[in-house]
């Protein structure tokens, strides 16, 4: 009996050896990791890739490459901005488009016998099936922010048959950056960004929302406290937001994505009341809503 679990195991061993053998390899010690990126992608998907990018480096030495689609291993497609005859091309590898349509910034990983292909409903979808291939060769979302250094491959591969379909269940999900005013404000100007001194800078902001995109977050609620500078003031801050897909809200009492605290200038526009000095309130609130009204990351507006 003891000799027939011996040989049992190394059956085991043998097949669980063979299934990752033939396997989609898509870095094995040679060359670069080759992805596919369309042209017509989102901001959102540029920014995920550079991130993959710097992430292969990190775990296979090299960085990855954008080559075209009939040479690259990993194969990116944005669903709400791919022809039909990419959509028909999708279905026919088996991919449930109805399903995957149906999903909050969602994504497909499938395999064929050569290549992965990530399909996401949107920008945000397709970031996060890409760094979805980053958390399987074991770059961790917290790999800047908590120094989590991954070890290093010299073979990175996907079963064969190989398919996940996921999305997220709250439309909205992100992070408060509440108490800033001990914590990360005096991290970022005294460490990271002293460009910006005494603030919470974009090049802070841009590390921030890296991390919220990893962790399949879409939406965040700056620092608003006294002496944070306003986020919409803060140069840069939301451009990036706005690369990186994520949704501006506002927090407490911020109606229209405004910071009262930072924003409002009593002697230019008098009192902050809707009562005695509606027009200059209206004026500063419609002023928000212009310069936001093209954002590609999109807005929360609080009105009450």
């Amino acid at each position: 009996m003891k000799q027939f679990h011996c040989l049992l195991t190394l059956l085991l061993l043998c097949i669980s050896h063979t299934a990752t053998a033939t396997g989609i390899c898509w870095y094995d010690g040679s060359g670069p990791v080759k992805l596919y990126v369309p042209e017509k992608a989102s901001m959102v998907v540029k920014v995920a890739s550079q991130m993959f990018s710097d992430d292969m480096l990190a775990v296979t030495g090299r960085k990855s490459i954008t080559v075209p689609e009939k040479n690259a291993t990993i194969v990116l497609t944005q669903l709400d901005r791919a022809s039909a005859a990419q959509r028909r091309q999708l279905s026919a590898k088996g991919i449930d488009i109805k399903k995957l349509e149906s999903l909050t910034d969602g994504f497909s990983i499938i395999t064929d016998n050569k290549k992965i292909y990530v399909t996401g409903t949107n920008g945000r979808g397709t970031a996060y099936g890409l760094l979805e291939l980053s958390r399987q060769a074991g770059v961790s979302p917290w790999v800047w922010w908590g120094d989590v250094v991954p070890q290093p491959q010299n073979r990175l591969a996907i079963p064969h048959g190989y398919a996940t379909m996921q999305g997220a269940s709250v439309e909205y999900r992100g992070i408060f950056l509440n108490d800033e005013d001990w914590s990360l404000r005096p991290w970022s100007y005294r460490n990271y960004d002293k460009s910006d001194f005494g603030n919470i800078g974009a090049r802070t902001y841009k590390r921030i929302f890296e991390l919220l995109l990893r962790l399949r977050a879409n939406a965040i609620w700056p620092g608003m406290h006294t002496g944070t500078k306003a986020f919409f003031r803060t140069e840069g801050a939301k451009a990036i937001a706005d690369s990186c897909g994520i949704v501006i809200g506002t927090s407490h009492c911020e109606p229209l994505l405004r910071n009262n605290v930072n924003e409002w200038n009593h002697k230019e526009r008098g009192a902050f009341n809707y009562i005695t000095n509606k027009d200059a309130v209206q004026k500063y609130w419609i002023e928000r809503l212009k310069e936001v009204k093209d954002s590609e990351g999109g807005n929360m507006f609080t009105i009450g």
